[in-house]
């Protein structure tokens, strides 16, 4: 693992300069293992957006898994167009640079890779409460916990670089929870204790990097089973919204080889349901 500063990142960089890292290096070391892709991790303490950075600088020669983590961003996103709010103190947000030689309807199940990584970091923490929601958040105790935003680029004829967003609720004040209609939970205990963020990121690295490296050899179906386990809403009833207002109910019953959600509705009959601008609801209205 190399941790700020590195040589070539300067060039790559110019108009951000870090402080001192905010992340406890040494904790962050003692989480971590040998690993095929080696990342580069970069510490900031302030920027625009995680995900738009690598999206302009990946293409220029960022290392593979190269990780850019910030203490604080000022316009952080989430799927369709959503603004994601973090704390300095309370959150964890990141982004990892990723190449894959696979083709962009192939990726289509990169997120739901993320979410199970993270998910299986975070039950080897103890946090067994955390489960997975289609198509790429992560809920605990029926309030989300984190969210994933994945962003594509094409490279070559045959490269497409992503950038994996995570943003993840470490330990947010009253005052951010009250900015958002959705509940949110974070990652405390019972007595109110929340981990430092160091070792929970160098967790995540640790569970991920593996997982994108055999995604990336092999495509989502090896993953779909072991993601419906720790499925928040598996064999229950859904609705999904379509960006055109119309909505599609049933049963969850599964995931399809490319990562789409596969319901059952009312006749019995399976469809398949891929992510998108799709966006869903517990239960039938």
């Amino acid at each position: 693992m190399t941790v700020h500063p590195h040589p070539l990142l300067p060039d790559l960089f110019p108009n951000i300069v870090p402080l001192e890292p905010f992340l406890d290096e040494a904790a962050f070391q003692q989480e971590f293992v040998t690993l095929p892709s080696v990342p580069v991790l970069w510490q900031v303490q302030s920027i625009d957006s995680t995900n738009q950075c690598l999206l302009e600088w990946g293409p220029r020669g960022l290392p593979q898994h190269f990780c850019l983590v910030a203490r604080q961003q000022s316009a952080g996103r989430g799927r369709q167009g959503r603004t994601w709010i973090s704390d300095a103190e309370g959150s964890l947000t990141f982004s990892l640079w990723s190449v894959f030689d696979r083709s962009l309807q192939e990726l289509s199940g990169l997120p739901l890779v993320v979410s199970l990584g993270m998910v299986e970091a975070l039950h080897s923490l103890g946090m067994t409460s955390v489960g997975v929601k289609w198509p790429n958040d992560l809920w605990r105790e029926g309030r989300k916990v984190a969210g994933i935003l994945v962003e594509t680029t094409r490279l070559s004829s045959k490269q497409v670089g992503a950038v994996i967003g995570i943003g993840l609720n470490v330990a947010l004040p009253p005052a951010v929870q009250d900015t958002f209609a959705l509940p949110l939970n974070d990652l405390r205990d019972e007595e109110g204790q929340a981990p430092a963020r160091a070792p929970v990121l160098g967790r995540l690295l640790n569970t991920l990097i593996p997982l994108l490296e055999s995604f990336a050899q092999s495509g989502f179906a090896p993953f779909a089973e072991t993601w419906m386990t720790h499925c928040v809403h598996r064999n229950q009833p859904v609705t999904l919204l379509h960006p055109n207002q119309t909505r599609s109910q049933g049963e969850c019953v599964g995931l399809s080889p490319l990562g789409g959600l596969i319901l059952r509705n009312p006749e019995g009959k399976l469809h398949i349901h891929h992510g998108g601008e799709l966006s869903l609801r517990f239960g039938v209205p």
